[in-house]
């Protein structure tokens, strides 16, 4: 089983915003959806998911809250036709940082979206103060969780998130922020995350459609 196979219903954090995003009633694809931690919260908004999953035994779990499974690698994996422009959002949730080309990804699954539909993407910024404070002090040593997860092949920041998302032909329709934990003074630490996003967020959270479509 994945490492990562839990909800966060944190408010200020990056799986409870998603549910927010995705709302009732759409039909989502959940990109590396584990052991569908965020597809049983959607199925409860009664939205219909579709998961895809390279480890059999989190795919077997994820079962139990989508309409289908496909197991495989996300770099290489290509659905049927049935599901061309099929899907309200497409979700690649801390997914792309583990990916060995993000782009090349990005643009494959753009067929599966409606005209319009959206993207939701998430991913770790490396440099967050944190980070900034080990690097100053020469520790660069990759973790079991978090932004140094050891299964991480790219690394983001504020400028190099955005590059991607325009790379990949997309519009950002909404940049959002989160953070990991932390309770006391939450809001006030939200806006200055929201104010600084390179220095203080955690997460990057993004919606974006696909330029030139609806």
């Amino acid at each position: 089983m994945g490492k990562y196979n839990f909800f966060n219903p944190y408010r200020y954090g990056v799986h409870q915003k998603i549910i927010d995003y995705v709302g009732k009633q759409k039909i989502v694809l959940d990109v590396g959806c584990a052991e569908g931690a965020l597809s049983e919260k959607m199925l409860l908004n009664q939205c219909e998911i579709v998961g895809i999953e390279f480890n059999k035994l989190s795919a077997q779990t994820a079962k139990n809250y989508c309409k289908e499974v496909i197991l495989g690698d996300i770099e290489s994996i290509e659905l049927t036709k049935e599901y061309d422009n099929y899907f309200d959002f497409v979700i690649f949730a801390d997914v792309l940082e583990h990916l060995k080309e993000p782009l090349n990804a990005i643009n494959k699954f753009k067929r599966y979206l409606k005209d319009d539909g959206f993207f939701i993407i998430s991913v770790p910024n490396i440099s967050n103060w944190r980070m900034r404070v080990k690097f100053l002090f020469g520790n660069f040593q990759y973790e079991d969780y978090g932004i140094l997860d050891n299964t991480h092949l790219r690394f983001f920041n504020y400028k190099s998130t955005k590059k991607l998302i325009s790379d990949a032909g997309l519009e950002i329709v909404n940049f959002d922020v989160t953070m990991n934990g932390v309770n006391k003074f939450a809001k006030f630490s939200y806006l200055l995350c929201k104010l600084w996003p390179n220095l203080f967020a955690y997460q990057f959270l993004i919606v974006a459609k696909i330029k030139n479509k609806k």
